[in-house]
């Protein structure tokens, strides 16, 4: 918003604008500076009832709606940041104390600025002064062992106590975060872990740092209980293969000792037959020099003996014969028998032979 200078004309009339940088928007008001120089005007034909002279009270100057919305829009404006108006009050105090007086609005301008000052001053100090920001603070978590089915509030403590906490953050991790309403921290955990977690207050103050350990015990049951039934089954399966084991050793040792059995018996059996084979040859061998020493007897017996001739008969006929081939006779089917053998079968001698 802009306020221009007062103009004043040769004719005495003063010209004030104020309008909105921008958006062609501007109010201007004009009014007489010396009332004796020109007679007041005449009413307007048709309406003598209606005087506009600046001396009667009646006459009033008529605002526009852009008059009013500004002043809204400055009220407002005043309103929400007159707080921090002291500081371009300083400006205005300044300006209006080196400006030149040309309308007597000087002491009342300076007025205006002092109180704008003093006054915006006190609130911005007031309101300064009614949020202190923390020192420091300190983190009370109860406890540092939580299950992650848990929501936890972790105090926030602090120094001076009667600090405002305006934000507060939770150190970075994988395992909480952080849900800061109402001046109460609320925790909620989401995995398992362990991690070293302090919190910030408003953007710059940290507080002590605590280990938190973050458990499951739903997860730890369900793998102790799987570790067990795990471990069970090991064992069984370790049962099953010591008796599986047991079994082969057994079934082994029961060969091993049946073989080794049946490698004594057919030794035993080899070895028996050895010596009925060794017995026999030694009875064949008996057999042999018992038969020896009867044809070395019957011989020795016979060599005693005076020998009787031999004759050789035919396949036909009654004749014996001194030699194999006499007459007809075929000295392959021929036969040597002795002289009285052949006598007692009824063979006569040959008379070619004999």
């Amino acid at each position: 918003m802009k306020v221009s200078d007062y103009t004043v004309s040769s004719t005495g009339k003063k010209t004030k604008s104020v309008g909105i940088p921008g958006t062609g928007l501007y109010y201007t008001e004009t009014s007489s500076g010396n009332k004796d120089s020109d007679p007041p005007p005449l009413p307007p034909e048709g309406n003598p009832g209606l005087n506009t002279s600046p001396d009667n009270p009646n006459n009033k100057k008529k605002r526009g709606c852009l008059f009013y919305f500004l002043a809204l829009l400055a009220i407002c404006f005043a309103i929400a940041l007159y707080s921090f108006a002291w500081i371009p009050a300083i400006g205005f105090l300044i300006y209006f104390i080196i400006k030149k007086d040309l309308y007597g609005t000087k002491r009342r301008n300076i007025a205006i600025s002092t109180a704008v000052f003093v006054t915006s001053l006190v609130v911005f100090a007031l309101l300064g002064s009614s949020s202190t920001s923390p020192e420091s603070i300190y983190a009370d978590w109860g406890k540092d062992t939580f299950d992650v089915s848990e929501t936890a509030e972790v105090k926030i403590t602090t120094s001076p106590s009667d600090a405002e906490i305006t934000s507060l953050e939770l150190s970075s991790n994988d395992i909480a975060e952080l849900n800061y309403t109402d001046g109460k921290a609320i925790i909620t955990f989401k995995e398992p872990g362990e991690a070293a977690l302090f919190f910030t207050a408003n953007h710059d103050i940290d507080s002590n740092t605590v280990k938190i350990s973050v458990t499951d015990k739903v997860a730890e049951e369900a793998k102790a209980k799987a570790e067990e039934e795990a471990r069970l089954k090991a064992e069984q399966e370790a049962q099953a293969k010591a008796e599986e084991e047991a079994r082969i050793k057994a079934e082994q040792e029961a060969q091993a000792k049946a073989e080794e059995e049946a490698r004594i018996k057919a030794e035993q059996e080899a070895q028996a037959a050895e010596e009925a084979r060794i017995k026999a040859e030694q009875e064949a061998q008996a057999a042999e020099q018992a038969r020896i020493a009867q044809e070395q007897a019957a011989a020795q017996a016979a060599a005693q003996q005076p020998q009787e001739a031999s004759v050789w008969l035919s396949a036909t006929g009654s004749k014996y014969h001194s030699v194999p081939d006499c007459g007809n006779m075929n000295p392959n089917t021929a036969r040597q028998v002795s002289l009285s053998e052949a006598q007692s079968l009824g063979y006569e001698p040959c008379k070619n032979c004999h």
